[in-house]
């Protein structure tokens, strides 16, 4: 299944939210004035303006994987030995055409040993069971660079904008990703705002014309920024004003 990677649209576009994928995750959308929005898929219900972020890939996966059989310069295809966390595939390997496996459209890189450094785009794998092979095809015009053997490592990651939650104060999974425009359901793709002027959760003193991260005592929301050390993330510049648990104006600047 083909998606288009970027796409026009106007004001109540981002207001599309369905059950069934439409676009690619990662599609993105550019209104007339500017905003920008990332087609995205929700783990849980996220109310308008709350600010989000990515789900961590499963830990097993993260990183250290070890290349189950070497992969020459030119080769369309790399195989892992899968962690203890089970993988589903796609259909490509089971039939059934309609299925997408858990990682297409995401990321294999190489972490460590040779070839390290590289990173591929997921067109297709296969299902794996704990310590299975993994087999994964990069799309037609990608290849290896850099030769790899059995002693390389690998980790995967689900695509940009998969699993979306609410900025948790105390449990970051990623970062932020984007501010829905109204409330999203959990199972939801939807359009995440990145960039322009959107509604956002406040908490405590924000200043017009200032910046603000990402909060850090109240989930969703967003805080002045202090100074340049702080830990948290840019979110965007004030342009209205809202009381403390209330929404302000905000100039998003999270992802162009």
């Amino acid at each position: 299944m083909a998606f288009p990677t970027s796409i026009s649209g106007s004001p109540g576009y981002e207001k599309a939210a369905t059950t069934t994928q439409k676009h690619r995750l990662g599609t993105r959308m550019v209104f007339p004035d500017g905003r920008t929005f990332y087609y995205s898929y929700a783990a849980e219900a996220i109310t308008a303006g709350k600010v989000t972020m990515g789900s961590q890939t499963s830990s097993g996966h993260i990183k250290d994987l070890a290349v189950a059989e070497a992969a020459s310069a030119g080769a369309n295809q790399i195989k892992l030995t899968n962690s203890t966390t089970a993988i589903t595939g796609s259909g490509k390997y089971t039939g059934d055409f309609g299925t997408r496996g858990d990682y297409v459209d995401g990321y294999v890189f190489i972490n460590d040993v040779a070839g390290e450094g590289q990173i591929f785009t997921i067109a297709d794998h296969s299902s794996a069971t704990a310590s299975g092979t993994l087999t994964i095809d990069l799309y037609d015009n990608d290849s290896v660079q850099t030769a790899l053997t059995t002693s390389s490592e690998a980790g995967i990651h689900k695509p940009v904008g998969h699993s979306v939650e609410v900025w948790d104060v105390n449990d970051i999974d990623g970062p932020p990703l984007g501010v829905p425009a109204h409330d999203i359901a959990s199972g939801e793709y939807f359009w995440n705002q990145t960039t322009g002027p959107a509604a956002v959760l406040t908490n405590g003193t924000v200043v017009l014309g200032k910046n603000v991260m990402t909060g850090s005592t109240t989930d969703g929301s967003v805080d002045v920024m202090a100074d340049d050390s702080s830990a948290e993330f840019l979110v965007g510049a004030v342009l209205a004003v809202g009381a403390t648990t209330e929404y302000s104006l905000v100039d998003l600047q999270i992802r162009p």
